[in-house]
């Protein structure tokens, strides 16, 4: 079952109705830039409607535990907290445990039906016991959780951003369905750095790559130096980031004629890696 938005008013119209068909509702979020993945619109419908939120923290292995635990300390006074990694079965249990320990707490939600002459469309399509809405950017890693919950591959799994399309339901277990966000949540067009660190936005389409490879590096100077020279096999002390994107062309051979760096591909490079998480924080 799957209807397709049209323009970026229908997309938060879907939005709308995935929280109001649900019971409760999951904000996948990556671990790596919590506050960035999050999208401040999204979780105020979900808190106009009054639904529950379980924030799900992604690729959680790509981040120390002490980082992580820091990004999310002002997280768990908002609302529950779960830390999913692919690398750990057992995170998609303790998933599966706060949703039915949020659905006991908060109840089903009350089903009204419409009326003959009511204009207003009859929600809650995706009949099952407990129905769980899916939030969150392109790129977090949606797919990957639904097929995690489902015990298959139910939804197709790329590392292209906004992969999924419209709306499906996928059922999860015999009490359990779920319901899958578009693939591509309205991003402002201004603010391209934030959807380059989040994935959001591949890198054919970005405009400006270069300000997003500036905001990797320095997130990793400020961070976690040894895990960015480790990757790369390269020293980046006393340097800015301009030596070291040129220290990694170098590295790599990336030359144009005359010896000069090829900027571009590096850059590239840096954003592929971040994105598909090979480089890891």
């Amino acid at each position: 079952m799957r209807q397709k938005p049209t323009n970026h008013e229908s997309y938060w119209g879907v939005i709308r109705r995935i929280v109001e068909e649900s019971d409760l509702v999951l904000e996948i979020l990556d671990s790596r830039l919590v506050e960035l993945s999050r999208n401040e619109e999204v979780e105020a419908i979900v808190e106009e409607i009054g639904r529950p939120l379980i924030y799900v923290v992604n690729k959680s292995d790509l981040v120390s535990k002490e980082s992580l635990n820091k990004q999310v300390e002002k997280l768990k006074e908002k609302g529950s907290v779960v830390f999913i990694s692919a690398k750990s079965p057992k995170s998609t249990k303790v998933l599966l445990y706060a949703i039915k320990k949020a659905f006991k707490k908060y109840g089903k939600r009350e089903i009204v039906e419409r009326g003959k002459f009511d204009p207003k469309p009859i929600y809650r399509e995706a009949k099952g016991e407990i129905v769980v809405g899916i939030l969150g950017y392109p790129n977090v890693g949606k797919s990957s959780i639904i097929n995690a919950l489902a015990h298959k591959k139910k939804v197709k799994v790329s590392k292209k951003s906004g992969t999924t399309h419209g709306i499906h339901w996928v059922k999860a277990s015999d009490e359990i369905k779920l319901i899958d966000s578009p693939g591509v949540i309205p991003l402002k067009k201004d603010d391209e750095v934030r959807y380059g660190l989040i994935g959001a936005k591949d890198t054919e389409r970005l405009k400006n790559p270069e300000l997003v490879v500036h905001a990797i590096v320095e997130l990793f100077l400020k961070n976690n130096v040894r895990a960015f020279e480790k990757f790369y096999k390269i020293e980046v002390k006393g340097l800015d980031v301009y030596e070291i994107i040129e220290k990694i062309g170098l590295r790599k051979s990336y030359l144009l004629k005359g010896g000069k760096i090829d900027e571009n591909r590096v850059f590239l490079d840096i954003i592929r890696d971040w994105q598909q998480g090979r480089l890891g924080l």
